[in-house]
């Protein structure tokens, strides 16, 4: 190896690329030109005498060597990022109202919001959790200074800073037809969900008939219902489990577009918040973090 000493800013477009799954996005993140994501992918390559992303027309896909050097460099960024932290911003004080989607509060619980009070101990962090058509109106409004919602691929204008890529899908039960029904039956999030719009448009598109037989705000007891065979919904791709199978085009249901996971921020932040807002703003960039809760699907 040429080059002993990994370049901590070369590790991090690595982790946004992962996580983006386009080198044109990571761009965007990380405020280059797309020529020089390329570049740093390839240096980062070079030093490690290895292939860590197989390039495609429509994007970019880890290789198992780059899964794992991601999965092995996470802790060392963190430490980096927290050290930085801890040693430019010791003064920062204010609060910071977050929001966070419903269906990555285990994940944002278990790492991503204690390493953001360990990194800006003297910010105080007001979280609230909902889903993302109720965060993005929350922001907008001034009700929240930060958060992270999602975003349909279709829609004509997606604001704030992309952090990782979700794949809706259909979902039903794998121990039974419940698909072929008529009307479908339907476990549907609430109104302010982008995953029920997507699907409710889909559904109305393709002309099928459907009934709503259970509702709930809860993505654990929408996913519940469709494990236990009581009805189809859309799902994170990546959260199916045994007892679900994805449907499409063979079980008669359109594709549905992908979604991104966005950083946005209110342009109504209180003037003695706003380097506490700034500071915290740094911190859901920070790819380690977000590279956790995206691991953790």
């Amino acid at each position: 190896m040429p080059d002993r000493t990994l370049d901590i800013e070369l590790l991090r477009t690595l982790h946004m690329a992962g996580s983006l799954g386009t080198l044109r996005a990571t761009a965007t993140r990380r405020h280059c030109t797309l020529g020089a994501v390329s570049q740093q992918i390839k240096r980062l390559e070079r030093q490690l005498d290895r292939q860590l992303l197989v390039r495609f027309k429509t994007g970019v896909q880890l290789t198992t060597e780059g899964e794992q050097l991601i999965a092995q460099s996470l802790a060392l960024l963190a430490e980096h990022d927290a050290l930085l932290e801890r040693l430019s911003h010791h003064s920062t004080q204010g609060i910071v109202r977050i929001g966070l989607p419903d269906e990555y509060v285990p994940q944002t619980l278990d790492s991503l919001l204690p390493d953001l009070r360990q990194t800006v101990p003297r910010v105080r962090l007001q979280v609230k959790t909902a889903n993302s058509l109720e965060l993005r109106r929350a922001v907008a409004q001034g009700e929240l200074d930060l958060a992270i919602a999602l975003y349909s691929n279709g829609e004509a204008q997606i604001p704030g800073l992309p952090l990782w890529r979700t794949q809706p899908v259909w979902a039903g039960p794998t121990r039974n037809a419940l698909h072929l029904r008529e009307p479908l039956p339907l476990a549907l999030h609430p109104s302010d969900c982008t995953y029920r719009a997507i699907g409710l448009a889909a559904l109305n598109d393709s002309g099928r008939s459907w009934e709503t037989v259970f509702t709930s705000t809860s993505v654990a007891a929408i996913e519940s219902a469709v494990a236990n065979g009581l009805a189809v919904s859309v799902l994170n791709r990546a959260r199916l489990t045994g007892d679900m199978q994805p449907l499409g085009g063979r079980e008669g249901f359109l594709p549905l577009p992908e979604c991104l996971a966005c950083l946005i921020e209110s342009p109504e932040v209180a003037t003695h918040d706003r380097a506490a807002v700034a500071l915290v703003k740094s911190r859901l960039q920070s790819s380690n973090l977000i590279q956790k809760v995206k691991l953790a699907g």
